[in-house]
């Protein structure tokens, strides 16, 4: 007997207009509301983005995209803002946003899929295979003892 669990890098449904997502912040700043909330995937989600990554402190990190710089700050729901200049059109800015989301639901999935791996094994379960879909769904088959 075997069994088969999808993992599949789902998108976290946003209900909002996405310019409800863009605050003022100054008259020179503005920032754009994420999904994030663990630093660690959010560093290894834009360096995976290609951008160097520069930690402020432990709520604060920094990025630059050619001479664009580009900070995350966590607010008080422990969720990171994107902290743009004015100078950086919005649609520019959603845009950097969604795929800097889409890597950090790929990057949850792995880690969700190697917890499951370990979990599995501990209660006794043998991975039969592993595949990573065209989407990036992970499809693991267990067989059960």
């Amino acid at each position: 007997m075997s069994i088969e669990l999808a993992l599949i890098p789902v998108g976290i449904a946003v209900f909002q207009a996405a310019g409800s997502l863009i605050e003022k912040k100054s008259s020179k700043t503005y920032s754009v509301q994420t999904v994030m909330k663990q630093q660690h995937l959010l560093q290894e989600a834009i360096e995976q983005y290609g951008c160097d990554v520069r930690e402020i402190h432990e709520q604060n990190v920094q990025t630059e995209i050619g001479d664009i710089q580009i900070f995350f700050q966590q607010n008080d729901q422990g969720i990171f803002e994107a902290v743009f200049d004015e100078s950086v059109p919005r649609a520019d800015a959603l845009e950097f946003i969604e795929n800097l989301h889409i890597e950090y639901r790929y990057l949850i999935q792995q880690e969700t899929c190697q917890k499951l791996l370990k979990r599995a094994q501990e209660k006794g379960l043998e991975l039969e295979s592993e595949e990573v879909q065209k989407d990036r769904s992970i499809v693991l088959t267990f067989h059960v003892r």
